[in-house]
């Protein structure tokens, strides 16, 4: 075990010696021809743009309308998806005393199902690839001033985060619109 030490200790003061060494010759300079550009992926900043806004029909019908818009590849499972999912596109109104969801969201283009081997997905799943737009007729159960908080939210991949947008629809005086920055 002592020889074996020893050798040891000889290797590597041979091998820290050899680096210690400043050479004597400025090495030649080589050009090449066809360099390799490595390219890391960058932090994903802005993965998508979300627009919030009511929509009045001619007929009265009011729709609250998202708009997303897909940056950098990136997607997200949509509310048509059959099977369930965490992080699954999903809109909420957070009271529906005064106002409230009608019929099913209309989504723009409709996505497509897809049969997913990874393995968190294993299956058929509908992944949203494109910019689209989700519509939610929405009914108003009072005729009095009110304020409703509600929040969008998907998990946005690649990244795999959980966004939650809150969001604020304002009944005032007969005008139904979204309030910026709400305060929930």
């Amino acid at each position: 075990m002592n020889k074996f030490k020893t050798l040891l200790f000889v290797l590597l003061g041979i091998i820290c010696n050899s680096y210690s060494q400043k050479p004597t010759q400025i090495a030649e300079t080589i050009e090449i021809e066809n360099p390799r550009i490595v390219n890391f992926p960058k932090p994903m900043e802005d993965p998508y743009m979300i627009k919030v806004e009511i929509e009045t029909t001619e007929n009265n019908t009011s729709y609250l309308v998202v708009s997303l818009e897909l940056y950098n590849g990136s997607y997200f499972v949509s509310p048509n998806s059959k099977r369930d999912f965490k992080g699954k596109f999903y809109m909420d109104l957070g009271d529906y005393t005064n106002i409230g969801f009608v019929d099913n969201i209309i989504e723009t283009p409709k996505s497509i199902e897809e049969v997913d081997l990874h393995p968190f997905v294993n299956g058929t799943v509908n992944w949203v690839r494109v910019n689209t737009t989700y519509k939610q007729a929405l009914r108003l159960k009072s005729k009095d001033n009110f304020e409703v908080f509600g929040r969008i939210q998907f998990t946005i991949e690649p990244r795999c985060t959980l966004e939650e947008i809150p969001f604020a629809i304002s009944y005032q005086n007969g005008v139904l619109k979204i309030i910026n920055n709400p305060k929930c």
